[in-house]
């Protein structure tokens, strides 16, 4: 969903589906202080993303309507650890240097099977905490993100993979939310992150693996080029109706970057246009 560089439940191997990790990462840590992340990590992870979003336009928008300082940080961080649990039962959390209370660097993925596992099923998100979301939340927040923010993200990401010929029929790998704190600047977390992701899961060889992104700050659009990302279109969550609207207030946008498999620059391919109506 989103991107920046500046979520008690117990479940059974079967059920976080270990036996699909590579052999390396089933005991959850791993080299360059990397770990996958399980339930108990869930409150970090959320921190980690609550600190690293403080100044995302998506983030300020979704509270907008939220006067109480306390309710809109609850709220937040209530959402954050309903992704986190979520991609931990059906897709892929990552952490980066471990601290006491939170990590440097968290991302949040869903995998090709993801949706097939029941990602989204409605028993997914009640255990995931989405209950807990709509009840810290107002009308206008709830409407944000349940009526908002999750069917246009779906929508988008189901009609370009689907409907583009150069995508069509690959597996996608989404990184739904990548965020570092302070104390992750110059140590190149999100290059270890890629790293760990193509070599383990997205690259393995006889695979065809696309990697797709929605990114909240325009200024990272570079940061993500440098590991093979091309940028698709931008998609508008809210009403960007005139030139007196305002980002975080009134609309945030959403910058749809994708990494074709292996790398390979899409961009210069055959461009089917109708593919984008």
């Amino acid at each position: 969903m989103s991107t920046s560089t500046s979520s008690t439940s117990k479940v059974s191997s079967s059920d976080d589906d270990s036996s699909k990790l590579p052999r390396s990462s089933q005991t959850g840590s791993l080299g360059s202080n990397i770990k996958i992340l399980n339930y108990e990590d869930s409150p970090k992870a959320a921190i980690t993303l609550l600190k690293a979003f403080d100044n995302d336009s998506l983030a300020k928008l979704l509270v907008s309507d939220l006067n109480d300082h306390q309710l809109k940080r609850d709220f937040e961080l209530a959402l954050y650890e309903a992704y986190v649990r979520q991609h931990i039962s059906k897709g892929l959390c990552l952490g980066i240097n471990e601290s006491d209370d939170e990590f440097e660097t968290v991302a949040v993925w869903s995998c090709p099977d993801s949706v097939e596992r029941g990602l989204e099923s409605f028993s997914t998100l009640m255990e995931s905490g989405y209950g807990k979301v709509w009840n810290l939340g107002c009308e206008g927040s709830r409407n944000k993100v349940f009526n908002g923010l999750l069917p246009l993200l779906e929508h988008t990401n189901e009609r370009i993979v689907t409907t583009d010929p150069r995508f069509k029929g690959k597996g996608v790998y989404t990184l739904v939310y990548v965020g570092s704190t302070a104390n992750a600047r110059g140590k190149g977390n999100a290059r270890k992150m890629f790293d760990y992701m193509f070599q383990n899961y997205i690259d393995l060889p006889d695979t065809s693996n696309i990697t797709y992104l929605e990114s909240s700050s325009v200024s990272n659009i570079p940061i993500y080029e440098k590991f093979g990302f091309k940028f698709y279109e931008d998609i508008v969550l809210g009403d960007k109706v005139d030139e007196n609207s305002i980002e975080g207030e009134d609309y945030a946008v959403m910058n749809i970057m994708i990494r074709d498999t292996l790398g390979h620059d899409w961009t210069k391919d055959d461009d089917i246009s109708v593919a984008k109506l």
